[in-house]
């Protein structure tokens, strides 16, 4: 006598349908994502009641509330701030250098900075500010 034996059961599980959804998930959240370049440095620049709009080139120094300097957007330390800035002193001799600092910056570390940018020739310095 013959027993037959259980049959035994093969369970298959496909993945592909996974992988697919994963894949458009992926795809999803790539184009719908924004992806934004920041400032160099966060600032909150300083009110003001006389404050006016200059549509004039110019060399900007950033300065935030840690100390953390940038020069037109890109980040330097204070100490190669003046060999940095001379050449660009040289290229436009009448441009303003814009000193776009922090309103929370210790008034030292900000006279720190103009002192560098007087010592590479920079005799136009005007300070950003935000109209109140």
């Amino acid at each position: 006598m013959e027993f037959e034996g259980r049959a035994r059961i093969h369970s298959h599980l496909d993945i592909a349908p996974l992988i697919d959804i994963v894949f458009l998930l992926l795809v999803f959240f790539m184009l719908t994502s924004t992806f934004m370049v920041p400032e160099a440095i966060e600032l909150e620049l300083p009110e003001s009641g006389s404050a006016t709009v200059t549509e004039t080139e110019s060399i900007t120094v950033s300065l935030n509330q840690a100390g953390e300097l940038a020069l037109n957007g890109e980040r330097i330390a204070l100490d190669s701030l003046r060999l940095a800035i001379e050449p660009l002193l040289k290229q436009a001799a009448d441009s303003a250098v814009i000193l776009k600092s922090d309103a929370h910056t210790e008034v030292q570390q900000l006279l720190k900075v103009m002192d560098e940018i007087r010592a590479a020739g920079g005799s136009n310095v005007a300070l950003a500010t935000v109209q109140k």
